[in-house]
């Protein structure tokens, strides 16, 4: 699908999507190009009405002009009316030439506005061609100048998207209805906030996507056609695993004055450290109903990041994530990726019932099994059934468990997929892996005399109970400076010895993913 593509950018803070300060006075730079394919008609009604992010009053839009206009023929006038700068054509009838772009400059550029995200949107008015859209928008990140002293957020944290980044595009007869899930890792050593009292601020992340009906773009955006199938503004946020304490999303409203849908993200007010460490460090969002109905290609989510802090005395930058998406046409039928919401998972007995959190994606299938692998056990099937009117594009996500982990092993898992919801006719099979760590754990060690055994003058006996060891020994230390490794089979749960010496000292170590000594 051809259309008008608009590029922005500012050239004093280099990068994607276009950003400028609160505070500092900016200029931005417009490319709208015609790639529909053929030639646009312009006439003496023609008008391109470039309508600002709602973070901008009445009185900062007044002080903007717009300069640098080429090709000849186009105009600038302030709209007070529709608040928007006006770019009219004066050259009559004549066309704007396939592959060539109307290029501006926006000046003055300024607001003290709270960091947020948001998008500029240019309108076409009384403009004829196929092809030619009724608005096109680019993302404006507003966000607070970098400051000395100040953390960066992307040292510590991971943005990426699940399965992939994937988005199937399909067509108005086969919608196909997809979902991304955004996951956010905190990679440091520290929580997020590592601070002694609750952090202070607001702290949000804003989340917005490439718009329009180009290749590089996710979805429409137009507000007179949000009730249409595709529609970026039908696009449904949520949370969908938060191992932290609680996170907030708010979806757009199409009632709202925004031009373009951003969803707001933030902690509670309670989530002190907003992204915890180990078992905490992982928070995953959805958003769910993305019909795309642009051609396939590569485009782009915006994740904005504004007013976080590291601790009580320190801020981290505001700062843009670039998440990469992905559309594709449709797979052929089967299961598409499977992956573990824990990256790892420790198992602290042998008894344990460890729980494996699963996703899956799936495209035509009306059934699932699962099932597992660990050299030495024997772990049950999973099986799940989706019936004979599954969606043609599906998700799931179970929570199978298992027992009898005995060490650190590696889990693997393999989703076999059937056309039927009976496992009777299979598509394919795929497969992910899971660490199971079993930190290794000494619950007992003592000696105790035994039948002296001649010609010893005395014999002991050391026993143990240890569990989640790859390798265990033990090191008699009589004092000498030349402590001695036992020659202990690694099957045996007991041995004895004869010291000799007036005292000797035997430790037993443990080996594994950690050591216990």
């Amino acid at each position: 699908m051809s259309s008008v593509i608009m590029t922005m950018n500012n050239p004093a803070v280099p990068g994607t999507p276009a950003t400028i300060y609160t505070g500092v006075t900016a200029s931005l730079n417009i490319a709208l190009t015609n790639d529909t394919g053929a030639d646009i008609n312009l006439n003496s009604a023609s008008n391109l009405e470039v309508f600002m992010p709602l973070y901008f009053t009445a009185a900062q839009l007044e002080q903007m002009t717009i300069s640098n206009i080429a090709p000849a023929g186009w105009t600038f006038s302030y709209n007070s009316a529709d608040m928007s700068l006006q770019l009219n054509w004066t050259g009559g009838s004549a066309p704007w030439y396939s592959n060539s772009a109307v290029t501006f400059t926006i000046n003055n550029v300024l607001t003290s506005n709270t960091p947020t995200a948001d998008a500029v949107q240019v309108n076409f008015n009384n403009i004829g061609g196929a092809g030619v859209p009724t608005q096109v928008s680019a993302a404006l990140a507003l966000v607070a100048p970098p400051a000395p002293g100040n953390l960066d957020l992307q040292q510590v944290l991971n943005v990426a998207p699940e399965f992939g980044g994937v988005v199937y595009v399909s067509a108005i007869s086969n919608p196909l209805t997809n979902t991304l899930y955004l996951n956010f890792k905190n990679t440091g050593s520290t929580p997020l906030f590592n601070g002694n009292n609750m952090w202070t601020g607001s702290p949000k992340v804003s989340v917005s996507f490439v718009y329009g009906t180009t290749s590089g773009s996710l979805a429409p955006d137009d507000k007179q056609q949000s009730s249409q199938l595709g529609s970026a503004w039908a696009i449904s946020g949520g949370i969908y695993v938060d191992q932290t304490d609680g996170w907030s999303i708010q979806n757009p409203s199409v009632t709202g004055q925004a031009n373009s849908p951003t969803w707001t993200l933030t902690p509670n007010n309670t989530n002190k450290q907003i992204i915890g460490t180990g078992d905490q460090s992982n928070v995953t969002f959805s958003f769910s109903n993305i019909i795309s109905m642009t051609p396939t290609g590569p485009t782009q989510m915006y994740v904005q990041f504004s007013g976080f802090m590291a601790n009580d005395g320190t801020h981290y930058n505001d700062t843009v994530f670039v998440v990469s998406i992905i559309k594709q046409n449709p797979p052929n039928p089967g299961a598409i990726g499977i992956y573990s919401l824990a990256e790892t998972i420790t198992v602290n007995s042998s008894t344990e019932q460890v729980t494996i959190p699963l996703t899956w994606s799936m495209f035509g299938v009306g059934s699932v099994k699962l099932s597992f692998y660990i050299p030495g056990m024997t772990i049950p099937e999973h099986k799940y059934t989706y019936g004979t009117a599954h969606p043609a594009l599906n998700y799931d996500t179970e929570y199978p468990q298992i027992t009898g982990v005995t060490k650190t092993q590696t889990l693997t898992v393999y989703c076999w997929a059937y056309s039927d919801s009976n496992w009777q006719n299979q598509l394919n099979k795929i497969q992910c892996t899971v660490p199971l760590i079993f930190p290794p754990v000494i619950n007992s060690f003592t000696i105790q005399p035994t039948t002296i055994v001649p010609p010893a003058s005395y014999a002991f006996q050391l026993q143990w109970d240890i569990a989640g060891q790859d390798s265990f020994e033990i090191i008699a230390d009589t004092g000498s400076g030349s402590p001695v490794k036992l020659p202990v089979p690694q099957t045996v749960t007991s041995y004895i010895v004869n010291p000799t010496a007036p005292e000797t000292t035997y430790t037993l170590n443990v080996y594994g993913n950690t050591t216990n000594d």
